[in-house]
């Protein structure tokens, strides 16, 4: 029982450290404002997965001294300009703490049991701290702070796809470009923009699983697991529920996505374990 909880541990530690990947592939086209609109859109969601893995973390501790005023022989001092945390040696599970002076333990000593850190080694003017476990509170602010960011996201992709509506509009009306010429682009267009929505959602729902572990829940019928796969053109899928899938599904010309999917249960939460889209 403890060898299962030990790996269950392990996997779920893991699956926090990895990052989501974008799983589009960009697939050049013969028209230039298809590819440009599919490139800028590709951007929207490299910016949202790099604001999600960078701006919104659990049990984020790099500020914690900074605002903290001590007094050392009678004046004083902040005690940011004399104690660091060491990004590039921290982790998800541990911190490490770099100060200048060992008259400042006392006061450090302080700010980590306000903060609940566990001080598990100090060697030198090194302390290394184990982080505590988030709490549900924690977790929701976190996975809140990811629902915006895709709001923010949603809200560029479909900028995008006004843009480059208007630019052909424009062509059109500069006779730059033919009627048929620019209906055929605008449609495409838009399917385009149909298709890295649907990858917005699966990005933000792989990013709120990272964040949220066992706490994650559908907070919407819009994603459940039903109502996700149903965006999309029917998969066929094995009578094995713990089998893993692999399937072509062509949504138009320009794009296609691979999706592998494992299942515990049909009716439970799903996990993608992996997703590449052409586009």
């Amino acid at each position: 029982m403890a060898t299962e909880e030990n790996t269950e541990a392990k996997a779920e530690a893991e699956e926090k450290n990895s990052s989501v990947k974008n799983i589009v592939h960009i697939m050049e086209d013969e028209n230039s404002y298809i590819n440009s609109a599919k490139e800028r859109m590709n951007d929207v969601i490299d910016t949202f997965l790099t604001n999600a893995e960078n701006s919104v973390a659990l049990n984020d501790f790099s500020l914690i001294f900074k605002s903290v005023t001590v007094w050392i022989k009678f004046r004083p001092r902040k005690l940011g300009q004399y104690v660091e945390i060491i990004k590039e040696r921290s982790t998800a599970d541990s911190i490490t703490i770099r100060f200048s002076s060992s008259e400042y333990i006392p006061h450090i000593k302080e700010v980590l049991k306000e903060h609940r850190l566990k001080i598990m080694s100090t060697d030198n003017n090194i302390i290394v701290c184990k982080t505590p476990r988030p709490s549900d509170q924690d977790i929701e602010i976190a996975v809140q702070k990811i629902k915006v960011l895709a709001n923010t996201a949603k809200n560029s992709l479909s900028q995008v796809k006004a843009d480059s509506i208007q630019r052909l509009q424009a062509a059109l009306k500069n006779e730059y470009l033919e009627a048929k010429d620019v209906k055929f682009a605008i449609t495409n267009i838009e399917k385009v923009e149909e298709k890295f929505t649907a990858v917005l959602i699966y990005s933000r729902l792989e990013s709120e699983k990272k964040i949220g572990g066992k706490l994650f829940r559908y907070d919407s019928q819009e994603a459940s697991w039903e109502s996700y796969l149903n965006s999309f053109p029917p998969i066929f899928f094995s009578d094995s529920k713990r089998e893993y899938i692999k399937t072509a599904v062509n949504f138009s010309s320009t794009f296609s996505i691979l999706v592998i999917a494992n299942f515990t249960s049909f009716a439970s939460r799903y996990s993608f374990f992996s997703a590449a889209c052409n586009l």
